[in-house]
């Protein structure tokens, strides 16, 4: 039974009473009276629950300071600049790349203004854009697909343009910029690019530009290189590159809220690349090519021109060359096509990756062989009676007969008129010698020696790409190249007749004939040969200037180099030599033909060779001319040699 007259606040006022009159007001009775009726304790009612409620509480305040952290210290900067991001662009500018010029500052590879086509992907629209691609396909005539195709796998919030098209036309700028309203994403850049003024003469030597790929761009990117950029692809655009690039510029530029330009805000120039300069003589180079299209259309061959004493090339001509302006804005499908389905193979440098049996080009350097080993003297006389026999060893009954190429014969030679007359019987028995005379030749191990001494088989380390080493057939070669095959693996006696004469299986370059031929010029030694002269910044200071590099020096002694230079020269003052053509010039030189079989079905067809050098006394030239299949190499290939050397004793020689 209850007692009404108890004070249902009596507990907790004698609680009050010792704890020196700190009371509970009503509401905190409240609610310990309504716990006690429930039957917990004080301590079980309030500590678990209190301590779950402050680690919730402390765990949710760590993950939102670790949040905070992250959005303002970690992912600051990079929301800061997205944020600026949608008002603000940077566009690059493109940095046009420095001139290419000749030996005498003519320019042969400038700049020139051309618009491009971007959509920037962050500012294309999220709907509708299938409807801004329709308008761009019709106004630029670009399939629809292709434009999608471009847009695939963006990154959407990426500011970096994507390149449409190239080479926009003025017409079609004014149309777009019309319209401009209506491209939202799309706009048009500025982009420079390569000019060429004498595309096919140079095409080979200075190579081409163009639109970096995804595999240049990997290795390039840590250089600086960006998407949109160009590169050099081959020849001397590739070699130079570093030199050749410049510095890019950026504009930025604020813009609303379709990505339309609003104003300026401020504009890095870029900055211009080097200035290369090349020791090629504009002018020569453009004679020797003029010289090949005046035997035909369809001439197919090379010249290289080289100063012998110094390595600097002169020339280096590839006929037929091809428009390398065609890569500058990007080649189209069609136009590539029909580069690499032609079959005079206009991409081919033939000058430097073009191999080819010297023929009687090499005759010089088996002369000068067989006198430094005393095979013979300057005077011996060896007759050619146009043609050599050799009885089989274990056979009698078989003979071989190897012919030279005037079968009535050329009478008694020595080695200046085997030069000049370009006796095969006389190099036949010198190289590997004749069962008919006492003279056992230089034999197949001397006579590679020497073909290496004089740089045969060996890249020459021009400074541009695809250079080959040509063949220098030997007996190791031969079983190599061969291997599979035990009879065609063995080295026969023939075989060291057919290269005495430059015939077999020796092939070479133009640049090594001209090599070579330059070691024989420059009394037994040759320097590198190289395209570049020096490269000079904006201001004309040098940046970089190559240093002459000793290539070759041979054991040939002074003597018998100048008997070997009598007989070049004898192959143009005399009567009966190929070359006698040139000896009304007014400058004085010395050469030697060249007539090689390429084709064992017909000995008739015959590649055409001339190589000179001049002043005879003192040589600053030497040019080597090949004649694809041209016949005779005094009927192809030296009346293209006589006019280059014609207008280089009018406009070089003494100037």
């Amino acid at each position: 039974m209850i007692n009404k007259h108890l004070d249902p606040f009596s507990p907790f006022k004698a609680s009050e009473s010792s704890h020196k009159g700190s009371g509970l007001d009503w509401e905190e009775s409240a609610l310990d009276s309504q716990s006690e009726v429930e039957g917990f304790t004080e301590e079980v009612r309030t500590t678990p629950r209190l301590s779950w409620l402050q680690i919730s509480v402390f765990v949710a305040c760590c993950v939102l300071a670790l949040k905070l952290f992250d959005l303002q210290v970690m992912q600051g900067q990079e929301l800061k600049e997205l944020a600026e991001g949608n008002r603000l662009r940077i566009h690059t500018i493109l940095a046009p790349r420095g001139y290419i010029l000749d030996r005498n500052d003519e320019p042969i590879a400038r700049n020139t203004a051309s618009f491009g086509l971007v959509a920037t992907p962050v500012d294309l629209p999220t709907e509708g854009l299938d409807g801004v691609i329709d308008k761009i396909s019709s106004m630029f005539s670009i399939p629809k697909e292709e434009i999608s195709e471009k847009l695939k796998n963006i990154r959407t919030n990426s500011t970096e343009p994507i390149v449409i098209a190239r080479n926009i036309t003025q017409q079609q700028s004014i149309l777009f910029e019309t319209h401009a309203q209506e491209m939202v994403g799309f706009s048009l850049r500025s982009v420079p690019i390569r000019e060429y003024t004498n595309p096919e003469i140079f095409s080979h030597a200075l190579g081409y530009t163009g639109l970096i790929s995804e595999s240049e761009l990997t290795d390039l990117k840590p250089l600086g290189y960006q998407l949109n950029d160009f590169v050099g692809k081959s020849g001397i655009e590739l070699s130079y590159e570093q030199y050749l690039r410049g510095q890019n510029g950026n504009t930025q530029v604020e813009v609303d809220a379709m990505g339309r330009p609003i104003k300026s805000i401020g504009t890095v120039e870029p900055e211009p690349g080097n200035i290369v300069k090349l020791n090629i003589d504009a002018g020569l180079q453009q004679q020797l090519y003029e010289g090949f299209t005046k035997i035909s259309p369809e001439s197919k061959g090379a010249a290289v021109a080289m100063n012998p004493k110094t390595g600097e090339v002169l020339a280096l001509v590839s006929v037929p060359g091809f428009n390398n302006n065609l890569f500058a804005p990007g080649i189209s499908q069609n136009d590539y096509k029909q580069l690499i389905e032609n079959p005079n193979l206009p991409l081919f440098n033939r000058a430097v990756a073009g191999v080819y049996p010297p023929g009687s080009t090499i005759k010089g350097v088996i002369a000068a062989a067989a006198l430094e080993e005393n095979i013979v003297k300057p005077d011996t006389i060896i007759n050619d009676n146009g043609i050599m026999t050799v009885v089989n060893q274990f056979n009698p009954g078989i003979v071989y007969r190897f012919p030279g190429w005037k079968l009535s014969g050329l009478g008694p030679m020595n080695v200046r008129s085997a030069i000049a007359e370009s006796s095969d019987i006389y190099f036949y028995t010198v190289g590997g010698g004749n069962p008919s005379t006492n003279i056992d030749g230089l034999g197949i191990k001397r006579l590679v020696d020497y073909y290496r001494s004089f740089g045969m088989g060996e890249l020459t380390g021009i400074d541009i790409q695809g250079e080959k080493t040509g063949t220098l057939a030997s007996p190791e070669w031969k079983a190599e190249y061969h291997k599979n095959d035990p009879v065609s693996a063995k080295w026969y006696l023939g075989n060291t007749y057919h290269i005495s004469i430059g015939q077999g299986d020796m092939l070479a370059t133009p640049l090594q004939v001209n090599l070579w031929t330059s070691i024989i010029a420059n009394n037994g030694w040759v320097n590198k040969p190289t395209l570049l002269k020096e490269v000079v910044n904006q201001a004309g200071e040098t940046v970089y200037k190559p240093t002459p590099e000793l290539l070759l020096k041979t054991s040939i002694s002074p003597e018998n180099m100048a008997a070997v230079q009598a007989g070049y020269r004898d192959n143009i003052i005399s009567e009966k030599g190929s070359g006698r053509t040139l000896a009304n010039l007014p400058i004085t030189s010395a050469g030697k033909t060249g007539t090689s079989q390429f084709d064992g079905s017909d000995p008739k067809r015959t590649h055409a060779w001339y190589t000179v050098y001049a002043p005879y006394e003192n040589p600053e030239i030497a040019i080597t001319v090949l004649v694809e299949a041209g016949g005779e190499g005094h009927a192809a290939a030296v009346p293209i040699v006589r006019e280059a050397l014609l207008w280089w004793a009018q406009n070089r020689h003494n100037k």
